[in-house]
């Protein structure tokens, strides 16, 4: 029983799966907008792992990205989002 198992595992292992990657635009927006939000002064001492970015809302030339900080020493907790066009970050809020 226990070989059958193990064969199960390594033919459901071997399964192709659905890629998450994102498109070169996307993730040109999701760096430049942790980059922009790990410069504003009260986050710029925190470690890189303190920021998180994910996509939002798309629109013509326009990206939305969503990002929030939660570091715990020293606590930090923030959010909010960033607009993205023609290559760079045209607006950014915190909530």
């Amino acid at each position: 029983m226990r070989t059958k198992l193990t064969l199960i595992g390594a033919a459901l292992t071997a399964l192709p799966l659905p890629s998450a990657a994102f498109d070169r635009d996307t993730v040109e927006a999701l760096t430049a907008c942790h980059n922009y939000v790990w410069d504003v002064p009260e986050f710029v001492d925190l470690p890189n792992a303190a920021v998180s970015v994910w996509p939002g809302m798309v629109n013509d030339a326009t990206m939305t990205i969503m990002w929030n900080v939660t570091w715990d020493d020293p606590m930090v907790k923030a959010a909010g989002i960033c607009t993205y066009a023609d290559g760079e970050v045209i607006g950014y809020e915190q909530y």
